[in-house]
């Protein structure tokens, strides 16, 4: 009987293998199509990623060719000193240094200008969005030919603040800020070393750290002490510290007042976007932040703050009848001058103008007041072209300049703070990019060192650079 009942058993036993070895073949399968899509959302990424590594490569080599082919300082040097040479006197006049070429396809634009305090270096924001590519533009001023290459950095939308850290010890820090809710701190690379050759590059910036702020970041700054703080203002009237040692979230916020006509097309009924800020230096001002917004320009209370009055924002001289709009803000440490650009509207003619005001500290009460007269420039308004502040030794002397882009004529100006001595504080020079047709869309200035001191402009598609004698 039992070898009777044996193939019986036998049987089950192969029928349920069968069963056993179809599940795991389902599985498998199931397994297989898994990692056959993951391949396929890999492949496409890797595809993306070797179009814009090939793009990048190209977009350098050619910028390399035009620089070693014709060197930009000579015919529009000579074409800019006999335009622009200035008034004779004390007063400095500009020789255009280098016209570099960023931007050269449709779609493709500049928007921030970002100076390395400690390096012959300049940023400028750029943007593709044919390719997803939102990142910055190197600029190494005294190098062959000035030329730009584009850097790697982790944003998928336009960036809209940039700011190297000024901290001189330890290494490089660049901050960005961008319209992707994100802002980032990348490792700059060091410069090649001393008897290398010409073409050897410093090496690429690494990401340090990604800031997830939960709202489109508009500006950015790093605190004037602390080497591990900064600060990033968003589309929410808000203003956020982070601290690099712990990145994840932000040590302290500042809501900022709301306005009900404010931002509607951003998304944020009632908030306006923080368009600059500056960190005043510990030993003047306490540390204190100024940021600037559509509703004015304002001063932060301390982060020990704990009273809710002490705990509001202060508006820093504010407008007779009503609030201004103020859309670009700079400081400069050794005038401890700031320079605020606002918005304004004749009600009776409705034409726009910009007007561009100097504030210094009164050492008394340490209240800022002005230090010249408003300067009010008719201006279109197409773009809100961001100003500067800077200054530099001449001579003896420490000479402070104002400059800013006049959307309306498509120029640069640059006013005299006169807190240089003896340079008055009329307008010292006009700097005319009309030829280029392009709206400026940022200034900057800075002395290295012992070196001369060097002013730039930034197109829609080209970085400007100018000697100041």
């Amino acid at each position: 009987a039992g070898r009777r009942l044996e193939p019986a058993r036998q049987l089950r036993e192969l029928r349920d293998a069968k069963l056993r070895l179809e599940d795991e073949h389902r599985q498998l399968c199931t397994k297989y199509s898994e990692m056959r899509n993951e391949v396929a959302r890999v492949r496409r990424e890797l595809d993306l990623s070797f179009d814009r590594c090939r793009w990048l490569q190209a977009q350098n080599a050619s910028l390399l060719r035009q620089a070693g082919a014709s060197s930009p300082h000579a015919a529009a040097g000579d074409a800019a000193e006999a335009a622009g040479a200035g008034p004779p006197g004390p007063l400095p006049c500009a020789r255009l240094r280098a016209a570099i070429p960023v931007a050269s396809q449709e779609g493709e634009a500049l928007r921030v200008l970002a100076v390395h305090p400690h390096e012959p270096l300049l940023f400028a924001s750029y943007s593709k969005p044919a390719l997803r590519l939102h990142t910055l533009a190197q600029i190494d001023v005294y190098g062959a030919g000035s030329r730009a290459f584009l850097l790697d950095l982790p944003h998928e939308q336009e960036i809209r603040g940039a700011k190297v850290s000024p901290h001189a010890a330890g290494t490089r820090f660049l901050l960005t800020a961008s319209l992707d809710q994100t802002a980032a701190v990348s490792a700059l690379g060091s410069p090649p070393a001393a008897g290398s050759s010409g073409a050897t590059r410093r090496a690429a910036p690494m990401l340090a750290a990604r800031l997830n702020v939960n709202a489109p970041c508009w500006a950015c700054e790093w605190d004037a002490a602390d080497p591990n703080l900064c600060y990033v203002g968003t589309a929410r009237s808000r203003v956020l510290a982070f601290d690099l040692r712990r990145a994840d979230v932000p040590v302290h916020t500042w809501d900022g007042p709301r306005d009900a006509g404010a931002s509607q097309q951003q998304g944020f009924p009632g908030y306006s976007p923080i368009h600059g800020i500056v960190a005043l230096p510990a030993a003047r001002h306490g540390g204190r932040l100024l940021v600037a917004n559509s509703n004015g320009l304002f001063a932060l209370p301390p982060r020990s703050a704990q009273d809710p009055q002490a705990r509001s924002w202060t508006p820093v001289a504010p407008a007779h009848g009503s609030s201004r709009a103020c859309y670009s803000l700079s400081y400069d440490e050794q005038l401890d001058c700031i320079a605020a650009s606002y918005r304004s509207q004749d009600p009776a003619t409705g034409l726009r103008a910009t007007e561009h005001e100097l504030y210094g500290a009164d050492p008394d009460t340490g209240c800022w007041q002005k230090r010249r007269p408003c300067i009010s420039v008719l201006s279109a308004q197409n773009k809100m072209a961001h100003t500067a502040v800077f200054s530099y030794a001449a001579g003896p002397r420490r000479r402070g300049l104002f400059a800013a882009g006049v959307e309306s004529t498509r120029t640069v100006k640059l006013w005299d703070t006169g807190g240089g001595g003896g340079g008055g504080s009329g307008e010292v020079l006009s700097l005319s990019d009309a030829a280029a047709a392009e709206e400026i869309v940022d200034v900057g200035g800075w002395q290295w060192g012992h070196e001369h001191a060097m002013f730039a402009s930034l197109t829609n598609t080209t970085v400007r650079l100018y000697d100041i004698r």
